[in-house]
């Protein structure tokens, strides 16, 4: 827990509520609480990243549970709303019997809430995330139990090709978003689409399994020095909001080519 002890109060109260909130609505189906993402791996910035959680549970969920769990969650949102929150209820059974993409149970963040409130999205509908191969490795390697069993006899060990797809079909996404971009001049710097590269050419080439800011500092020592103004601006942006300058609109394209290139040839093998 010595990762999380200097964190804002708010955010520290948020995580005990959110493990009072799981045991109460949960009861003895809770098998723990599991801390991931960059809280986890000490590089929190509480403007800019989100409290990244699985919860683990024994059986599957009735529709009743699920919207009773929503709408305390909906409450916490409301409560705590300088917080951004991202978590997923799975199963023992989904992590025992791994598969790509993989099922959950329920997932909750500040962007889904209309999902619990219009009434217009089937909770019971079965339900697959590809993330949740790569939240699993990252909460195996780098995770903290808030509460329940310790983490190495909950997840499994996901294979590294589905690591891979996992991850990269996100680099897929902030690629495409890239190249859709302006030509000439220069831009704001895209933050998670650098750092995500970063992490994941990381992973490609030293097998690293790292935080976004810790994939950029990687990067800066490791990828092509023509690269390192785009990577430069991206950590100093995470680390502080509007601190950064503008990039090269053309250097941010190559960048993105040159990583899309090498995820290319990774996913081939």
């Amino acid at each position: 827990m010595s990762l999380i002890e200097n964190l804002p109060i708010e955010t520290h109260a948020l995580l005990n509520d959110l493990v009072e909130l799981s045991k109460s609505c949960l009861g003895d189906n809770l098998v723990g609480v599991y801390l991931h993402g960059s809280l986890a791996m000490g590089c929190f910035n509480p403007s800019a990243s989100d409290i990244d959680l699985l919860i683990v549970i024994k059986k599957v969920l009735a529709r009743k549970d699920k919207q009773r769990i929503g709408s305390a969650l909906i409450g916490l949102v409301d409560q705590y709303a300088t917080n951004k929150l991202e978590l997923s209820i799975v199963t023992t059974g989904t992590l025992k019997n791994f598969k790509y993409p993989t099922s959950y149970e329920l997932h909750f963040s500040n962007e889904n809430v209309s999902d619990f409130t219009d009434g217009e999205f089937d909770l019971m509908k079965p339900s697959e995330d590809a993330d949740l191969a790569a939240h699993f490795v990252i909460a195996k390697k780098r995770g903290i139990c808030l509460y329940g069993e310790p983490i190495q006899s909950v997840f499994p060990d996901v294979p590294n090709k589905y690591y891979l797809k996992s991850i990269a079909q996100d680099f897929d996404w902030s690629y495409n978003n890239v190249v859709k971009g302006q030509e000439n001049g220069t831009c704001r710097v895209p933050i998670y689409a650098v750092l995500n590269s970063c992490r994941v050419l990381g992973f490609i080439n030293d097998g690293l399994i790292t935080s976004k800011s810790e994939g950029g500092r990687w990067a800066i020592e490791h990828l092509p020095k023509e690269y390192t103004p785009v990577i430069l601006e991206a950590l100093n942006e995470y680390a502080e909001k509007s601190s950064s300058k503008e990039v090269d609109a053309k250097l941010l394209k190559q960048f993105m080519q040159y990583a899309n290139r090498k995820v290319s040839r990774a996913l081939e093998v």
